[in-house]
C-alpha cells in the first residue's frame, strides 16, 4: 500500500490513462478526487474505485476554465481536507494536419486544455501544498512533446509548453517541499491514438512510484514510463 491515505487529484480520471492511473492509485490505497468533463464516465471510474473499497469522488469539470476548476478544487477540499497528489492528465489532440490548414478555434481549444489547463489546475492546488510542505505533481506529456513531428503543431506546442511548465514549477516548489515532474507515457491506446498501442494499465508504475513516498527526493524530470528506471539515478 504504497500510497495509504495519500489523497490524489486526477483531472481526465474518467477513461483511458487517467483512469488506469486512478485505478492504480486506488490498489495502492489511496483515496481518489477524479474530474472529466462527462458525468457518465466519471461515474464508472467512481463506482470502480469503490469496488476496491476505496473512497473515490468525481466532479465534471472544464480544466480550461477558470471558474469550474476552482469549484472542482473548492470541493475536493471541501471532501479529502487536503491534497497529496495532483495528475494534470487531461488532454485533447485535433487529427494531423499541416499549420496552413489548421483552425484557429482548434489551435486555441488544443492550448486551453493542454496548457491553460494544467496552469490553472496546478495554480489553485499548490497553496494546499505549499500549506502542507508536501506534495507531488505528476504532468502528463507525450514524445510529440519531446521531438518534431510534422502535422501535430498545436498539440506539440501544449506539450513542449508543458515541459517547460514542469521544469519552471520544479524550481520554484523546491523549497516548498513539493516535487514536480512529467511523464511520456508513449503510445498507450486511448482515444486521442484512436485506441491503438499498448493498454493504458501498462503505464501506470511510473504514476505510482512518483505519488509514492519512494520518490521523495525526485523532482524536475522528464520521464518516460518504458525506462523511468535508469533515468531516475
Amino acid at each position: 500500500m504504497k500510497l495509504k491515505d495519500k489523497v490524489a487529484l486526477i483531472t481526465g480520471g474518467g477513461r483511458g490513462i487517467g483512469k488506469a492511473i486512478a485505478l492504480a492509485y486506488a490498489r495502492e490505497g489511496a483515496k481518489l478526487a477524479i474530474c472529466a468533463r462527462t458525468e457518465a464516465e466519471i461515474d464508472g471510474t467512481v463506482n470502480e474505485i469503490q469496488r476496491l473499497n476505496v473512497q473515490g469522488n468525481g466532479w465534471t469539470c472544464d480544466v480550461s476554465l477558470e471558474e469550474s476548476v476552482k469549484n472542482f478544487v473548492g470541493n475536493v477540499v471541501k471532501k479529502f481536507g487536503r491534497v497529496d497528489v495532483l495528475v494534470n492528465n487531461a488532454g485533447v489532440m485535433t487529427r494531423p494536419i499541416p499549420i496552413t490548414e489548421l483552425e484557429i478555434k482548434k489551435w486555441d481549444y488544443t492550448i486551453a486544455v493542454n496548457l491553460r489547463g494544467p496552469f490553472l489546475v496546478t495554480q489553485s492546488v499548490l497553496p494546499i501544498m505549499m500549506k502542507q510542505k508536501s506534495g507531488s505533481i505528476v504532468n502528463v506529456s507525450s514524445m510529440v512533446g519531446r521531438g518534431a513531428y510534422a502535422n501535430f503543431i498545436a498539440y506539440a506546442t501544449s506539450k513542449w509548453g508543458l515541459e517547460g511548465f514542469t521544469q519552471t514549477l520544479a524550481a520554484e516548489a523546491r523549497s516548498s517541499g513539493i516535487r514536480v515532474n512529467s511523464v511520456e507515457p508513449g503510445y498507450v491506446a486511448t482515444k486521442l491514438t484512436g485506441y491503438s498501442g499498448s493498454k493504458p494499465e501498462s503505464v501506470t508504475d511510473v504514476f505510482v512510484y512518483l505519488a509514492s513516498d519512494e520518490a521523495k527526493g525526485v523532482t524536475g524530470k522528464m520521464l518516460s514510463s518504458s525506462a523511468w528506471k535508469s533515468q531516475i539515478k
